[in-house]
């Protein structure tokens, strides 16, 4: 028996044809020619609309480029010559579909929709030094006179609807977009390391050169090893060091002659240092160490009044401008930096008109307003280079070193807001630049000032304030004024003007920058709203006041001096009668703001710069107090609630890959939990809460949770809208209103106490207390002290008027001004703490702020001398698990297959496979539903030939399954879209929790139950090879085809709406009903789904004995919730129309979505030749006809059924047919 062989075009031959197509995934030869094929195509189908658009673009001999000339090269001959011979054949000779002409307006098939993500639209290169009219459109400022600048440049809208918006008449010289590729939008988790190619400059130089102040490659690869790969060596990293020394560059002499100390103290050496040190060739900004002294006020009552100066610390920091200009120096860091603001406006076909986008700080009308008051500004004298605004964030937090001990560090972060916030979020990407290690009072401070708290406090803020004044030097203030001028990496010499724009830290550390007095009268750093007045948050009266008692620098300023001229001039204390009387009204502190003094003069204001934080005020702050009284409400109902809240919380199903992660045993006592925990919390609260509390309460608490959830999830969205924004500001209203109406109903109905933890915290405190008042007493009176704390519980009330419930009111107009929250939450700060608590490793523990700041220095020159030599692509996942571009993935092994037959009779008589005999009274006959078999091939033919008609017997006889074998796969990969266009996957595991999937429901369907979604449990993933032997068979080559066995869940009632605030709710139909069971398509799943049993409800089946072993019945939930709160794209989903990445639901209505549904099933795009216009309405008529007879003949429940295209060249082929066939295989 002969065997056939598979080829590749790298000449290497398979004979099984699943290997080969394995290796054809991976082959680089395929993908380079593939790749050739796909852009020439392109190009082709770009010139040719130019062409029937404008008929100027036409060749040099005065008409349209041929097809020929471009894709006749990445054919084969025979394949050219039958192109050729096609494309000037006599159009009688021709078939219909190559005569058809193109349609307009056509929406493409359900299977289409999943459209592939974008970055913004970019200006094409060879267009930039021409008129913008080519590429855009210019808009004078009598059109949009909200915009300062006269002229706007406007980019092409691309396919979700995306415009970029300049605040220029010409397109800008630096495009990052361009660098812009799919895996930089892609989600997914990569599987390799990035690939890596050596630099063409790098040949240049010689090796002392090239590494320096390494020797050579080998003792350059070993240090690079240990420094930047980090501190405990794992697998990976001993694999990586394998890797080095085998090698066969890799020398063992060149290691054992390296001088290693000498170069650690080379890369380590900083200004701070006495020795001469070596100069760096590019631009390197080291550390400084400053000494701060501040001047202590003492009170007229003490033997020595007046002021003293005092020495306090000295400050490790970097110069602001160096870091600056080692920042555009970065050749890696080039590609995606933004020299030019933009603002993103969205334009899909479901909206009347255009709606901004809001995201990327360099796209917020911040930056805007910014960069067109630097254009407005008179140049400096002699000079026209370009002038580009330096967006500049700051974080600080003071951050625990060790898990035991009292090692402490203070860092201060600057980062660019002229990156990307998705690369600024990944610790892996490096842009994070450590400026400073502040330092706090050291203990010898008490012997100097003696123990007074007032004046402690004060000396803490001067301290502050005064590094602060370090860190905004003359050079800064130089810069911030002038600009700097630097040769950037583009060869384009620009001035560059850095802007402070954003700060943010925990609540403590904003009223120290803000000089403002910690939980004053008047607690928030931005208004002056005071604390009696905080429950009015969401109503109207509270959003007015928030602009109309703003925080003012200028008022500040005479209560301020006034009041440091009575403590250091006439040596009043700190907190002393006239001092409070001056600045308590408006909780002020005698502190000089730095931020004012520098930067004060010239616009910057340090009250707005403080932006919210949805870490520590909402999750860790409002949540964590809410959810700590319902513990209180539940424990004042009944003590034998929490333990049910608790099972509840266990019983929740996990999702994600780290989104929903198992909560531990007891969530009621909250240990050991961080920020995300929290998250989990909420996003699963409803069902937990759920019938917990009696009537009307319960409707109340799930009404507060419901809301709470939503306006979390807006919040925390990545993209925003107009649209968006005002539903947030709705939802903002409800929230505060439903926690006045929570306050005055539920919480005014239970007489609530201290939870146990709470107390027993309580009397750690009354203990630590009383050790302090009373020194020498311990042992018998501090137990007997805290015995009396532990057994009291005190009575707590809900108290929601704090800073932090206030917050929530400035969120929506902080977005519309900064962008989204993720842009400068704290968390990125959070999780760049990894690093110096990394490096604290590597010290001695004695002088460490020392050491961290040389380690820093290593890492960052160990990773430049690499960009210098290695090229490293900027996208940290280039190597993907699965290809982002298809739609699933499903493994290629057939290694578990089943027979259909034997399977079927070792579970004769499973509800799953047969369904029983279901009595139907129509004209007195006994109807039997279809079983497994036949309900296969009934599935498997209208994915083969799109069948309109209904299906029988005699048709499902056209379709073999070979070998009667279906073949078993344990997960399957769902790549999607996210609404703020990214690619994201979800993971189905049949035989996990993760087993439910949603899908679009049939649009005829919407409008009667008003549900837009479908969802199913996944019983099983398999293939079949399947042969068709029904009209329009080619041969019996068999054809793998995927499909996903499902057990379907269905609503209950009506639809959930948002006004409603509630969940929906689903169950599973009956195992008997025709419907229960069905066989998916895998292209047809939109993503996966959290699903959760509704407690309330509880079991189908009390004694865990189900009906159907392949169903799974036997753990079904009388009813179940859709967690429309899951995670952010899941919202977005159920605020229909309204996610710019979801283009399915860019329509109308449902009624419009539903007409043209029906024609775009049954044709594809086509390419249009030119034909006049007579014969081309002609052949659009006569089709027209043809698709109405067809759309009536159609069963609407089957239009969603497509076939699964995982190929990116497959969905081209199957969206621009035309007259040519391309070779895409080869």
């Amino acid at each position: 028996m002969s065997l056939s062989n598979y080829t590749c075009h790298c000449k290497r031959t398979f004979t099984a044809q699943n290997h080969f197509s394995q290796h054809q995934r991976s082959c680089s030869h395929t993908k380079k020619r593939l790749t050739s094929a796909i852009s020439s195509f392109k190009e082709f189908i770009g010139r040719r609309k130019k062409a029937r658009i404008s008929p100027g673009l036409v060749g040099g001999d005065g008409s349209p480029s041929d097809m020929s000339d471009v894709v006749t090269a990445h054919l084969s001959s025979n394949d050219a010559n039958r192109s050729a011979a096609t494309h000037h054949c006599d159009a009688q000779d021709v078939s219909l579909a190559q005569r058809r002409t193109r349609r307009q307006n056509r929406q493409l098939p359900l299977r289409f929709r999943d459209v592939l993500p974008q970055a913004p639209p970019t200006v094409p290169m060879e267009v930039r030094n021409e008129p913008p009219e080519s590429i855009g459109s210019v808009i004078t400022s009598d059109e949009r006179p909200a915009l300062p600048l006269r002229t706007i440049f406007r980019t092409r809208p691309n396919i979700f609807g995306l415009v970029r918006q300049y605040c220029s008449s010409v397109p800008p010289s630096h495009d990052p977009e361009e660098s812009v590729a799919l895996a930089d939008l892609s989600l997914i988790p990569g599987s390799h390391s990035p690939t890596e190619e050596p630099c063409a400059l790098a040949a240049l130089s010689s090796d002392s050169q090239r590494y320096h102040p390494y020797p050579n490659r080998s003792s350059f690869q070993l240090g690079d090893w240990y420094w930047n790969q980090g501190v405990q060596k794992s697998q990976g990293d001993f694999t990586s060091l394998l890797d080095i020394l085998s090698d066969e560059t890799f020398k063992s002499a060149d290691v054992t002659s390296t001088h290693w100390k000498k170069i650690n103290c080379q890369l380590g050496a900083n200004e701070y240092d006495n020795d001469d040190v070596d100069e760096w060739e590019d631009e390197d900004a080291g550390w400084k160490k400053s000494s701060i002294s501040i001047d202590v006020p003492f009170s007229r009552t003490s033997d020595t009044p007046g002021p003293q100066s005092y020495q306090a610390t000295n400050l490790y920091h970097r110069s602001l401008v160096a870091v600056i200009r080692e920042k555009l120096a970065n050749a890696r860091d080039n590609k995606l930096f933004h020299y030019e603001p933009y603002q993103l406006c969205w334009k899909p076909p479901h909206l009347d008109g255009e709606v901004p986008i809001y995201g990327d700080m360099y796209t917020s009308p911040a930056f805007l307003e910014a960069h067109s008051q630097l254009q407005d500004l008179p140049g400096e004298p002699g000079c026209d280079l370009p002038r580009v605004v330096v967006g500049l964030m700051f974080w600080s937090d003071a951050t625990q070193l060790t898990t035991f001990g009292n090692a402490k560090l203070w860092p201060t972060y600057m980062y660019f807001a002229n990156e990307s916030k998705y690369r600024r979020c990944k610790p892996s990407c490096n842009l994070s630049n450590h400026v400073a290690y502040f330092e706090t009072l050291p203990e010898s401070f008490k012997d100097f000032a003696g123990r007074s708290s007032d004046g402690a406090t004060h000396c803490r803020r001067e301290l502050f304030q005064a590094q602060w004044n370090v860190l905004l030097d003359d050079e800064f203030i130089e810069a911030y004024t002038h600009g700097i001028v630097i040769h950037c990496c583009d060869g384009i010499i620009r001035r560059f003007y850095p802007r402070v724009f954003t700060y943010s830290a925990d609540y403590p550390e904003k009223v120290l920058i803000a000089t403002v007095r910690n939980l004053g009268g008047c607690p928030c750093p931005r208004c002056l709203i005071p604390k009696d007045r905080i429950q009015n948050m969401g109503r109207p009266q509270d959003r007015k006041q928030r602009e109309t008692l703003e925080r003012s620098a200028q008022s500040r300023e005479h209560l301020v001096s006034t009041a440091r001229k009575l403590i250091y001039e006439k040596n009043y204390a700190v907190g002393s009668a006239p001092v409070e009387n001056i600045l308590k009204a408006q909780s002020w502190v005698p502190t000089l703001n730095a931020f004012i003094d520098r930067l004060g003069t010239m616009g910057f204001n340090i009250f707005h710069a403080l932006v919210v934080d949805l870490l520590h005020e909402f999750e860790i702050g409002v949540w964590k107090m809410l959810f700590t009284h319902l513990l209180r409400i539940l424990s004042a109902q009944d003590k034998g609630l929490i333990d049910r809240l608790d099972k509840r919380y266990r019983q929740i199903p996990t999702f994600g890959a780290a989104t929903i992660w198992k909560f531990s045993a007891n969530a009621s006592e909250m240990t050991h939990m961080a920020a995300r925990n929290f998250e989990d919390l909420l996003q699963c609260s409803i069902p937990v809460f759920d019938g917990l509390l009696p009537e009307p309460h319960n409707r109340i608490v799930l009404e507060l949770l419901f809301t709470m959830a939503h306006w979390h999830g807006l919040a925390k969205a990545r993209m925003h809208s107009d649209l968006t924004l005002e539903i947030m500001d709705e939802v903002t209203s409800t929230l505060g209103r439903q926690f006045r109406q929570f306050k005055n109903t539920v919480c005014a109905a239970y007489q609530t106490r201290e939870l146990p933890r709470e107390a027993e915290a309580h009397a750690k405190r009354l203990v630590k207390k009383a050790g302090k008042e009373s020194t020498g007493q311990k042992g018998k009176g501090s137990s007997s002290i805290a015995a009396r704390g532990q057994n009291v519980q005190r009575t707590k009330v809900f108290n929601f008027q704090t800073y932090k419930f206030h917050a929530l009111g400035d969120y929506v107009s902080t977005i519309r001004r900064y962008g989204t929250s993720d842009s400068y939450s704290t968390e990125p700060g959070e999780l760049e703490h990894r690093s110096p608590k990394a490096r604290y490793r590597r010290t001695d523990r004695r002088s460490f702020v020392k050491q961290l700041t040389r380690i820093e220095r290593r890492q960052t020159r160990i990773r430049r001398i690499r960009d210098r030599i290695i090229h490293r692509p900027h996208v940290e996942i280039s190597e993907l698990a699965t290809r982002p571009e298809a739609h699933h993935h499903i493994g290629l092994t057939q290694k578990y297959h089943t027979h259909i037959g034997s399977y079927l009779r070792s579970l004769q008589g499973d509800s799953a496979i047969i369904v029983s005999l279901i009595m139907l009274r129509r004209e007195n006959f006994n109807i039997l539903s279809q079983n497994f078999v036949p309900k296969l091939k009934s599935h498997l033919l209208r994915r083969v030939n799109m069948s309109k008609d209904s299906i029988n017997e005699h048709d499902t006889n056209t379709i073999i399954i070979k070998d009667d074998r279906m073949y078993r796969h344990n997960i399957a990969r769902i790549n999607y879209t996210t609404y703020d266009v990214r690619r994201s996957q979800d993971v189905i595991n049949p035989r996990t929790s993760h087993c439910n999937v949603m899908v679009l429901r049939p649009y005829t369907d919407i409008q009667d139950e008003g549900h837009r979604y479908m969802y199913a449990k996944v019983i099983g993933i398999y293939h079949v090879n399947v042969i068709f032997i029904g009209n329009g068979m080619i041969d019996y080559t068999p054809l793998r085809m995927e499909f996903l066995w499902v057990r379907w869940y269905e609503p209950i009632d009506q639809h959930s709406t948002w006004e409603t605030s509630t969940l929906d709710r689903l169950t599973f139909p009956p195992l008997a009903h025709e419907n229960s069971f069905d066989f998916l398509d895998p292209a047809d799943v939109l993503r996966g789904c959290h699903i959760i049993p509704r407690f309330s409800s509880h079991k189908k089946h009390v004694d865990g004995l189900g009906v159907s072993a392949s169903a799974g019945d036997k753990d079904d939930w009388n009813e179940y919730f859709v967690n429309r709160f899951v995670d952010r794209d899941m919202l977005m989903r159920f605020h229909f129309g309204l996610g710019v990445g979801h283009v399915y639901s860019h329509r109308c209505n449902a009624q419009a979505m539903h007409q043209r549904d029906d024609s775009a099933v049954q044709r594809r795009v086509e390419e249009s030749d030119d034909e006049d216009s007579q014969s081309r309405d002609e052949n659009e008529s006569m089709q027209d006809d043809e698709d109405d007879d067809d759309v009536q003949m159609m069963d609407p429940a089957d239009q969603w059924y497509g076939s699964s295209q995982e190929l990116l060249v497959e969905q081209f082929e199957a969206m621009y047919e035309s007259e040519l066939e391309l070779d895409y295989e080869n």
